[in-house]
């Protein structure tokens, strides 16, 4: 007889078709509860049984522990994408080892060779100083029919320097004037 009371009282104490309400309060909280919203606001029914989502644009609220490892997850990944973009931006800042000249490449340059020649045997200098302009003597030219006058050529000055390593200690400085070697320079720096 006992058992039957209990029974019954846990049948009457769980409806069977209990209704979730949402609602929007006065002061903009989202309210829940199973019981009959207040007169006046606009409630909706929530499915008891719906399975977890991403929670509604209107609603930032996050509670569960899914939505909140999700949201961790996200912040991670854009961390890791700053990370590893500051960690390019970095190695891109970052300078080149000094990569010198060779002995046997440096007794090849010649005065006078072009500046694609010397790239051809020396490969790519560690310092480039464009040094403006080198004006030459006054010359004549042809400026028209039976017309000479005296003009002035402005050639291109450049310096490329290959810095000392440990295999090769020397600073070599070549100076360019008008795209042709004019100068070259060996000093031991170590």
């Amino acid at each position: 007889m006992r058992l039957l009371a209990i029974l019954v009282l846990i049948a009457a104490a769980t409806p069977a078709g209990a209704q979730i309400y949402r609602w929007t309060d006065a002061q903009g909280r989202v309210n829940f509860s199973n019981g009959t919203p207040p007169p006046g606001v606009k409630a909706t029914v929530v499915d008891a049984s719906a399975k977890e989502a991403p929670p509604a644009p209107e609603s930032t609220e996050c509670y569960t522990i899914r939505c909140q490892g999700e949201r961790m997850e996200e912040r991670q990944r854009r961390r890791e994408e700053q990370d590893a973009r500051a960690a390019a931006e970095r190695a891109a800042l970052t300078p080149k080892p000094p990569r010198g000249l060779e002995f046997r490449k440096y007794i090849s340059i010649q005065r006078g060779m072009s500046e694609g020649e010397l790239l051809g045997i020396a490969g790519e200098p560690d310092l480039v100083a464009d040094q403006g302009l080198a004006y030459t003597a006054p010359i004549t030219v042809q400026t028209g029919p039976n017309v000479r006058s005296a003009a002035r050529a402005g050639l291109s000055l450049k310096s490329y320097t290959y810095l000392p390593t440990p295999g090769d200690p020397f600073t070599t400085t070549i100076t360019l004037v008008g795209g042709r070697v004019s100068e070259l320079e060996r000093v031991r720096k170590f």
